[in-house]
Order: C-alpha cells, then sequence, then structure tokens
C-alpha cells in the first residue's frame, strides 16, 4: 500500500488480514518514490494507491509504473484510494491503469476484498490472454514456415517435371510432339511460378498480379528466345481505389497463370510472323467487386473467320475452363492485332 496517511494503511492492514489471515505480506510506503522502488523488488500482486501522495499524484505513480510495463501488459493489480467521491478522477484512474477504484471513508472489508479480488482477476485474464496470444503467435508462425516449405516442394517437384518434359521434347523425332510436350512444360512452369511467388511472400494467402503477370511474362520470352528489341512486353496493373495493390487469392492465381501463359505463348508463336515487330501488352483493373483482365498485341491478328468458343485449339479451350473456375466471362477479338478479355470476381 502507497498511502501518506499511517491511520489508512494501518486500518486496511487490519481489515486485509481479517480477511487473508497469516498468509498476507503486507507491505507500506508513504511516499511515491519508495512505492516505486518495492513495487520493482517485491513485485506484489496488488497495489493500493492513494490519488494524493506527497511527492505526485497516484496517476503519476502509474504513469511511471507503465513506464515499465506497457498499460496492456500490467506488472500487478492496481486500486485507486481516494478522499472524495468523484467520476472524473475514477475515469482518469482506470484510463491510467488502475483496475478498480475505492473512495476511503466507505471502505469496508467486503468492499476492500472484492476490489483486490476483481482487479487481480482482471490483471489475471490480462495475462492469459497475453500468453495465449504468444502461443497462437507461435503456432502461426510454425504453420506458415511449414506451408512456406509445402510451396516450395510443390515448386520444387513442379520444376523436376518441367525439365523431365524438356529432355522429352529435346529427345522427340517428331516437331508436333516436340511442339506438344513443350507447351505442357510451360504450363507446369507457370504454375510452379506461382508456388515460388507465394513460398517467397509475407502473406501466402495470396499474390500480387503484377509480380506475377512480369515473371511469366519474362519467362516466357526468354523460352521462346524473343529478342525484346523487335518484340517488348508490357504489364499495367491499377491499383484498386483504396491503394492497395491488385492481388489474386490462391485460387485465383494458378487459373489466371495458366490463362497468361496460354495467351502470350500463342502470341508470340502466332503474333509476329516473319520476324514482325510488335508488342504483348497486359492490363487489369478492379472496379465493382471485379477484375478487369486484358491481354493485347498487335500482331497479325486471330483469323477473322475464327470462332473462338469453337475453335479447335487446345489452348483456348483451357482458357474457357480456368475461366469458367473463375466464375468469369471473356471475349477474343481482332482489334489491329488480338485482344482478349477477361472478368471475373475479386476474391
Amino acid at each position: 500500500m502507497v498511502d501518506h496517511s499511517a491511520a489508512d494503511r494501518g486500518l486496511c492492514r487490519v481489515l486485509l488480514e481479517e480477511i487473508y489471515g497469516p498468509g498476507l505480506e503486507f507491505l507500506e510506503e508513504s511516499e511515491a518514490a519508495k512505492g516505486l522502488e518495492t513495487c520493482r523488488t517485491a513485485a506484489p500482486d496488488c497495489v493500493l494507491l492513494d490519488y494524493n501522495l506527497p511527492d505526485m499524484t497516484g496517476l503519476e505513480f502509474l504513469t511511471q509504473l507503465h513506464l515499465e510495463a506497457p498499460l496492456h501488459e500490467p506488472a500487478f493489480a492496481v486500486v485507486m484510494l481516494t478522499d472524495v467521491s468523484n467520476y472524473r478522477v475514477a475515469l482518469e484512474a482506470m484510463r491510467s491503469g488502475a483496475q478498480d477504484y475505492l473512495v476511503k471513508d466507505r471502505i469496508t472489508g467486503q468492499k476492500l476484498g472484492l476490489a483486490i479480488l476483481k482487479a487481480t482477476q482482471k490483471v489475471g485474464l490480462i495475462r492469459e490472454l497475453r500468453e495465449e496470444h504468444a502461443r497462437l503467435a507461435r503456432s502461426l508462425e510454425e504453420k506458415e514456415v511449414l506451408l512456406k516449405e509445402l510451396h516450395h516442394r510443390v515448386k520444387n517437384n513442379l520444376q523436376v517435371i518441367a525439365s523431365l518434359l524438356r529432355l522429352q521434347a529435346k529427345a522427340a523425332a517428331d516437331e508436333t510432339v516436340t511442339a506438344v510436350l513443350q507447351e505442357s512444360q510451360h504450363r507446369v512452369e507457370a504454375i510452379a511460378t506461382i508456388h515460388e511467388q507465394l513460398y517467397g511472400s509475407a502473406d501466402l494467402r495470396s499474390v500480387p498480379l503484377a509480380q506475377q503477370a512480369n515473371l511469366l511474362m519474362a519467362n516466357l520470352f526468354s523460352a521462346f528466345g524473343v529478342d525484346p528489341a523487335r518484340i517488348s512486353g508490357q504489364v499495367v496493373v491499377c491499383p484498386r481505389l483504396d491503394g492497395a495493390p491488385l492481388v489474386l487469392g490462391v485460387d485465383q492465381a494458378i487459373p489466371i497463370g495458366l490463362i497468361l501463359n496460354e495467351l502470350i505463348s500463342n502470341a508470340l508463336k502466332h503474333a509476329f510472323p516473319d520476324a514482325r515487330s510488335g508488342f504483348i501488352h497486359i492490363e487489369a483493373q478492379s472496379h465493382d467487386g471485379r477484375v478487369d483482365l486484358a491481354v493485347i498485341d498487335n500482331g497479325v491478328g486471330v483469323p477473322e473467320d475464327l470462332d473462338a468458343r469453337k475453335g479447335k485449339s487446345l489452348g483456348l479451350e483451357i482458357v474457357e475452363i480456368l475461366a469458367r473456375q473463375l466464375r468469369g466471362t471473356w471475349e477474343l477479338k481482332r482489334e489491329a492485332g488480338t485482344v482478349f478479355r477477361l472478368s471475373f470476381p475479386e476474391r
């Protein structure tokens, strides 16, 4: 108890001895500075703190305590004691870190014991919550490490499959078989790229669309041996209205990666014949709860009589299946080249 009045300290000692008996250890100080020192050395379960002390107020005392232990992590319970009933003082005391408040001339053994019980229970609950929070944080960290390891291993296994397809493509004598194997290799590599982004990301639940599109485009340009002076690639992804980057959930990132893989590969194979130069652009933005994605090139364009939805192209069949998986709509148009547009709900 930190109180300038020896009579008040004596009264509280008697009342508490009646409640706790010989098990009570009652430490008392008349000044705030000595009281702070006793708190540091004895670490009491509860402090009975006078609002008016000779060398500082009880609120200043609490401030000094919280310089050492934050307000949300109290080292021990505090019950503030005052000479007058004042709602403002009580509110200030509670805001400053006291767990309860009593008026001295109304103190009884029952009220004092109940105030100490409530105060210590509050601090005990705060400690339990803090420990549970720490336990959950450790558990979450362990799960994140395991999930990162899972994405890492999936990526490694997919790269092994892609390498096997690459070797098989080199060994194949038939050009058609070689082309099919290379397309399969690129599809597997596109999925591996997404898993690589996931285990390298701080957020294992999402992938930034701009990062994914840039990486896919760079990998495909390299795989096809594209001269960047002849065919340029550009990704423009507008941030959300709140300024946050546009991200895809894991269940969206893989189908979007495969769609981009098909469209960029198709453009590199067919849009720029006979050393024709041009560009491939990827544009995306979100509005009204949907993501609009476009892949644009200024190549020779799709044949005018092509019905994209009834065509025999495996790539477009894959695109249509993946668009349905995204619950999206898509269209393919000939507009000074080829324009593919996909709209799907944001996660």
